[in-house]
């Protein structure tokens, strides 16, 4: 912890500041504070600015400071969630921590698993604010918390939401006024005393990270070692898409390294499983894997980097809202306010561009958007049931618990039911993606201590976010090209097979190989659920059984809800629950 001179504040924190300059030349600390660490420039903030400092910070932080003299105690987190700040309260206390586990083992009593969370975690309702622990919250994104007596507050400071607009004269000057913003997140990113990586793949987000990263850190005379997960080697790969979906994304990634000579890379073909030192990604964690695919990747990657001394990971997940956006929800609303030219004129561009024709793109990104926000609105006045919220979700949820966990009341309230459907507009749909997943970040906390491996994404960089979300529509969709920005920004930086691709690379690919390898290990844990109360109560365990006696000879594609989403995903959050009774009993 710091103190202010006079004692009267204590603080904590997680945090990079970057914006340390100008916060030194306003706040008139001397020698632009190259010496201080970052929680002094939030200590300087809340001495200028009170509880109104979060929104004069940039970067990635979670703080905790104690205010003496007013007796309160004041928390905040950074806009987009990249660092998580969890509590709890009781009669005597407030409790605080970057991990749940760590706010639960303060607890007065005994720990519970939260079941709402179960069955909201079962049906892919990730709410904002709960933990599997029953009573501990984590604060949202955004938002500050100020408990002082007997009374807590809880404040919003910040939105991508809120409607902003820049407008320029030319084309060129918004690509230069993106390079601009996303170079500066990139290298605030940068800062670091030891060797920095990057997980790419050969999508346009990450990628746009690995080039600008590698460019800057060339300057330097420095190297970037990058990371990429493969499909073993020799796979079939079963993937949904056809065309649209890419099973192996390496030739483009050796691409972006051959064109960047300061990248070391790093191609990845792991031969572990989802449950392979799957309790010490509960205990960093305290979650199950939303993905449970995807588990044994991040390990491999985060273990080989940390074998390298990578102290940080740059990614770009949030780069389908911000950088990378397709631009083609403004089709839908160009329909909606009636500008039936604009929208007949990207219909047939990408028609053209795309091989799929005019009919295939009117139907799917403009049609059906609006019959499905039609369908919602004439729904309640035809009598007749609705469609269940959750089953298109593969869920492992048992119905009677979805029914008393008020699973399809959560889904709508929380708009999941438009979100999925395309039924919100523009702003509304792309700031709910760059939301989404707000139990991800705790498995990239978790893994911090785990690897000593701190993961940054320039993608979900305040400047960048408010930038995105301020230029016209136009700017990511024209003449049939989407995420036109990206792409023209990305000139000369990234190969031109990258730069143009319009295919989605798979992640995962080769589950068809591996999960067979895993049945002997699924079926033991099912067996052991079958003793579990809590898993026998949230669990469709009759259908997991079904599914285990049914193993087909070969799986293929046609599988691929039934056994690589819905039969994984649930003995997994049977796994975990069992683990959950056995810790904390």
């Amino acid at each position: 912890p710091i103190h202010s001179s006079d004692g009267r504040l204590v603080l904590v924190a997680d945090a990079r500041i970057d914006n340390r300059m100008e916060l030194a030349s306003t706040l008139g600390i001397a020698g632009e504070g190259r010496e201080l660490p970052d929680a002094a420039f939030i200590l300087a903030a809340y001495q200028a600015w009170g509880q109104d400092c979060p929104r004069h910070l940039l970067g990635d932080f979670a703080f905790v400071l104690w205010d003496n003299l007013r007796r309160s105690l004041f928390c905040a987190r950074d806009g987009v969630g990249q660092r998580v700040l969890f509590y709890q309260t009781s009669p005597q206390r407030v409790t605080v921590a970057t991990s749940a586990g760590a706010v639960a083992a303060l607890a007065d009593v005994r720990q519970r698993l939260n079941e709402q969370k179960v069955a909201d975690f079962l049906v892919l309702t990730q709410s904002t604010e709960s933990t599997f622990f029953e009573g501990v919250l984590r604060l949202p994104p955004g938002h500050t918390l100020t408990a002082s007596g007997h009374a807590l507050r809880i404040q919003q400071f910040w939105s991508p939401d809120e409607k902003r607009s820049i407008a320029f004269r030319s084309d060129r000057e918004y690509v230069e006024g993106f390079l601009e913003v996303f170079g500066e997140a990139v290298s605030a990113r940068l800062r670091c005393d030891g060797p920095v990586g990057i997980m790419v793949s050969g999508g346009l987000d990450s990628s746009a990270v690995a080039a600008v990263a590698a460019a800057r850190m060339r300057e330097q005379g420095n190297r970037l070692s990058a990371f990429h997960a493969a499909p073993r080697a020799g796979s079939q790969g079963a993937v949904w898409g056809g065309a649209d979906r890419v099973a192996d994304e390496s030739a483009d990634v050796e691409a972006i390294a051959s064109m960047h000579p300061n990248i070391d890379l790093r191609i990845h073909r792991t031969g572990r499983t989802s449950f392979d030192g799957i309790e010490t990604l509960f205990r960093m964690t305290g979650s199950p894997a939303l993905d449970p695919s995807n588990a044994a990747w991040y390990h491999g990657i985060y273990a080989a980097a940390k074998a390298e001394g990578v102290r940080v990971m740059l990614t770009g997940h949030k780069g389908n809202s911000t950088i990378s956006y397709t631009g083609l929800r403004s089709l839908e609303e160009s329909a909606r306010k009636g500008h039936w030219f604009q929208v007949w004129r990207e219909v047939q561009a990408l028609g053209l561009a795309t091989g799929k024709g005019r009919r295939h793109i009117l139907r799917h990104e403009v049609l059906g958007p609006l019959k499905a926000l039609l369908a919602g609105w004439i729904q309640p006045f035809l009598g007749t049931p609705r469609p269940s919220l959750w089953e298109p979700t593969a869920s492992a949820i048992k119905p009677e618990f979805a029914r008393t966990m008020q699973v399809e009341e959560r889904i709508r309230a929380a708009k999941l039911d438009q979100v999925r459907t395309h039924r919100l507009g523009e702003l509304a749909f792309r700031t709910a993606a760059l939301m989404r997943a707000p139990d991800a970040q705790d498995i990239f906390s978790g893994l911090r201590p785990w690897f000593g491996i701190e993961t940054r994404d320039p993608t979900s960089d305040r400047r960048v976010v408010e930038y995105c979300f301020a230029i016209p529509g136009s700017q990511y969709l024209r003449n049939g090209v989407g995420r036109w920005l990206i792409r023209r920004a990305m000139a000369g930086k990234l190969p031109e097979q990258v730069r143009n691709r319009t295919s989605i690379g798979a992640q995962s690919s080769d589950w068809n190989e591996w999960l067979p390898t895993m049945r002997g290990e699924l079926q033991a844990e099912l067996d052991r659920l079958d003793r579990s109360e809590i898993a026998s109560r949230c669990l469709d365990l009759a259908k997991l059984r079904s599914l285990m006696h049914q193993w087909p000879e070969r799986l293929g594609l046609q599988h691929t809800r039934d056994y690589h989403r819905l039969l994984l995903r649930g003995i997994m959050m049977g796994r975990f629950i069992r683990w959950f009774e056995e810790t904390y009993s």
